[in-house]
């Protein structure tokens, strides 16, 4: 399942499975991406909030950028499971840099390699949830 998702320049995938950092590090240096950035997983013990899980951010030479956030995230304002997102694992984000045809090379890569669905990122706004207040996105 491939998706063409022509025009949008950044989107958004929830995954219902979380792969390692190896391995998302691994397929993505096959498409001519490196880490530019890692997070170690944030927890706060004197706050109540949900831990934040460890992020790393990859980008190739036409500025194409992928995050992979290593674990389930959660809303920053939630009350009472009203934003709550699609159950999920792990999620991904991808900006589209000068090159086009490696934005849709990665794009579908991960698809094909993990079942994600893409969505643009506006998607996940508040203004595009349903009615009971919940995201439209199903994980695949």
């Amino acid at each position: 399942m491939t998706q063409q998702l022509f025009g949008t320049e950044e989107l958004a995938a929830f995954c219902a499975v979380q792969p390692t950092s190896e391995e998302v590090s691994a397929l993505l240096a096959k498409l001519g991406f490196h880490l530019t950035f890692e997070m170690a997983e944030q927890r706060s013990d004197r706050l109540l909030l949900p831990p934040l899980p460890a992020q790393y951010h990859y980008e190739d030479k036409a500025g194409t950028e992928v995050i992979y956030l290593a674990g389930r995230d959660y809303p920053l304002y939630e009350e009472d499971g009203a934003h709550d997102y699609p159950v999920h694992a792990s999620r991904f984000w991808l900006a589209c840099g000068s090159d086009r045809q490696a934005f849709n090379l990665v794009t579908n890569t991960l698809s094909l390699t993990w079942g994600l669905v893409w969505q643009p990122t506006s998607m996940f706004e508040e203004s595009d949830m349903n009615d009971e207040g919940r995201f439209h996105q199903e994980v695949a």
